[in-house]
């Protein structure tokens, strides 16, 4: 009897131990999760371009996610690196150069170098930045000093690529992105300063910002489907061209933003370059251009959240590891 009571007492008291296919499901999803949603997220919107109609929300979507991303963050003086003023200059270096390479080849597609390559850093680059655990001080004053540089360049840039036709000012390009920036900021700011209580009581909404960046790229791609689809008159040559331009611009801007970065500043240099704030430029295209030249930008919109989506893979996987070796020296001590 003291046998099967004491079996009793240690079946009671032995803990629960996961079957083998949940803590696999688990695994999968801790790396995998995160990379899945975003993926799917894009998928969704280029099966439904109908949901392009949203694109009115973006604006107010992107200040609640930039919101959330200031509360907990701190510049300071140090924030402030010469870095940023390489960043400015290949802002502009590289699509002047893109552009003076083609011109001579083909100036339509020239014009759509530029174009794709003009864009200033997207605002929502402050979020991807935090999700990869970077230095999201520095990207803030990145993003405000490329956009608001490159509305002083483009008046002038503008003109002599497309022609002294084309008439744009600072006054129509700056208040956009600066409301959408500053907003969220300067509230961010004053909770902090004034209102600490409030803070702490809002800072779990921090866990709100992936699923309003998801909701963001399934409109946004969605957006882009649309405007792949509608039927511009573009020959499938051409269309395949400015695929492949707009591709190795991304792949320039990003890999340019990580050498002027350094050691210090590598990834939040490199995605201050490479995400762009594409809405600008495709905005410009369809203003000011035609609606042939918004399509390099349309293709950037796809290219870099992709590899967003890669860099968020790689670096829940480092997290990963990291945990698993950790956890392993843990057992080997004595």
């Amino acid at each position: 009897m003291n046998s099967g009571r004491m079996h009793g007492m240690d079946s009671e008291h032995t803990p629960p131990i996961d079957p083998p296919a949940s803590s696999a499901v688990r695994r999968f999803w801790k790396l995998y999760g995160r990379t899945l949603a975003l993926f799917l997220a894009i998928a969704a919107g280029a099966l439904c371009p109908a949901a392009g109609s949203l694109a009115g929300i973006l604006p107010f979507l992107l200040m609640g996610m930039l919101f959330f991303a200031f509360l907990d963050i701190r510049i300071t003086r140090e924030s402030f690196q010469w870095s940023m003023l390489g960043i400015l200059a290949a802002n502009v270096a590289i699509p002047v150069l893109v552009f003076l390479l083609l011109r001579g080849i083909d100036p339509q597609l020239a014009l759509v170098g530029f174009l794709t390559a003009v864009a200033p850093t997207a605002t929502a680059t402050p979020v991807i930045v935090s999700y990869l655990d970077g230095r999201v001080d520095y990207v803030v004053p990145a993003v405000l000093l490329t956009n608001i540089g490159i509305a002083l360049v483009v008046p002038f840039l503008l003109p002599w690529v497309a022609g002294s036709s084309v008439q744009i000012t600072t006054a129509d390009v700056l208040p956009s992105v600066l409301q959408v920036m500053f907003i969220p900021l300067l509230a961010a700011f004053f909770i902090r300063k004034f209102l600490p209580p409030l803070e702490r009581l809002l800072l779990p909404g921090k866990a709100l910002t992936f699923p309003i960046w998801l909701m963001m790229l399934f409109v946004v791609t969605a957006k882009a489907s649309a405007f792949l689809q509608s039927g511009s008159g573009t020959s499938a040559g051409l269309l395949f061209w400015i695929a492949v331009l707009s591709l190795a611009t991304c792949i320039l801007n990003f890999a340019a933003g990580a050498w002027i970065g350094g050691r210090g500043f590598r990834h939040e240099a490199s995605q201050a370059l490479g995400q762009k704030n594409n809405s600008f430029t495709v905005w410009i295209g369809l203003t000011y251009l035609n609606p042939l030249t918004a399509l390099g930008p349309t293709f950037y919109v796809l290219y870099h959240n992709l590899y967003n989506g890669f860099q968020l893979f790689l670096h829940e996987r480092d997290l990963q590891k990291s945990k698993s070796a950790d956890s392993s020296r843990r057992r080997e001590i004595p």
